[in-house]
This record gives structure tokens, sequence and C-alpha cells, in this order.
């Protein structure tokens, strides 16, 4: 296989991961049972945040030639924690196998966890939605995606734990609509980029 065929795969590859993220994601909400994952929400999940780990490596190749230290390690933060985003959506099956069915007994079960909970769930937890402003921010420096749309994917990386911490339904499903939205048009707009 030529380069230029690997390239067109990886391209493909990336495209497809920017929308597939955010869509597996919107979708997984709806299977959120009293602000606790279910199986169905779980396994959605994971399968979104395996998706979200090209999306940022696509996010940040754009930006590599002019902040190439910036690319690297916001590339390396955001694989830790597509990483927790995965281990919360199996947190969330093994969750109701368990029969843990409302967030008490989930922060009970959590509280067990130590350290442990600390690496796998909460810290990158947290580092989701910084590398999404990290992204943003490098967007908006970088010149290579226009401002407000680099905007929006900053407002919905602040709605993230916004209306996961306090698991409100309605602002979840209102941040991965403007998620999806955000993705969709960084994605042609790294195209046609990449065409250009």
């Amino acid at each position: 296989m030529d380069n230029s065929s690997s390239g067109k795969i990886q391209t493909t590859i990336w495209h497809l991961s920017m929308l597939l993220a955010p869509l597996l994601l919107l979708i997984s909400q709806f299977f959120w049972t009293n602000g606790v994952l279910t199986i169905q929400a779980g396994w959605l999940q994971v399968l979104a945040f395996t998706f979200w780990i090209p999306a940022f490596q696509a996010m940040y190749d754009s930006m590599k030639t002019q902040w190439p230290r910036y690319a690297a390690i916001g590339f390396l933060v955001a694989v830790y924690a597509c990483i927790g985003g995965n281990n919360f959506g199996v947190d969330g099956i093994y969750g109701e196998a368990t029969g843990v069915f409302d967030v008490a007994a989930k922060n009970v079960l959590h509280q067990k966890l130590g350290i442990g909970g600390l690496v796998a769930l909460y810290l990158p937890g947290i580092l989701f939605p910084l590398s999404l402003i990290s992204v943003g921010v490098g967007f908006i420096r970088t010149k290579k995606i226009d401002a407000w749309v680099a905007a929006m994917l900053i407002i919905a990386a602040i709605g993230f734990p916004l209306s996961r911490i306090p698991r409100e339904p309605l602002i979840a499903h209102a941040d991965n609509v403007l998620l999806l939205i955000s993705h969709f048009i960084i994605a042609q707009r790294i195209l046609r980029a990449q065409k250009g």
C-alpha cells in the first residue's frame, strides 16, 4: 500500500471518528436511568470514546506544524481522558449487572475504589473537557478553524461536566448536540484544508 492510500484511509478514519464519537455519546444518553449509565449506555459510551481517540488525533494533527509540542502533549492527555470515558462506560455495564441502579448506590461503590477510582475514572474524567478546551484554544491560536467554531467546542466542553456531575439529562442532551455540531463543522473544515 502506498503512502497516498494509507493517508486516505487515515483521513477517512479521522473524519468518521469525529462524527461517530459525539453521535454515539448522544445516543448513549437516552439509556441513562436515574442519572446512572446502564449496560446499553455503557457499551455505547465505550465505542464513543474509542472513536474519540482518532478524533483527537485528527484535531491535534491539524495544528502540529505550528504547535508541535502542544499537539503531541495534548494528544497524549486526550488519550488518557478517553480511557477514562471508556472506564465510565464499563462502570455502567458492571453497575447494572451488579444491581447498582441509582446515583447514591453508585457513589458508595466509587468511594470503595480509592486511588484506583481516582486514576481510572475521576482524573481522566476531568481531563476530557479540558482536552476539548485545549483543542479549541489551539484552533483559535493557530487560526486553523474559525474562532466561532472553536468557541462552540469550548462551550460544549464546559457544558460536559456541568451536565454530567449533577446528572441533568436535558442539559446533557443539549451539550451532546453541541458536541456533535461542533465536531461535524471541525471535520468539514479540516477536510477542506487537507484538500486545499
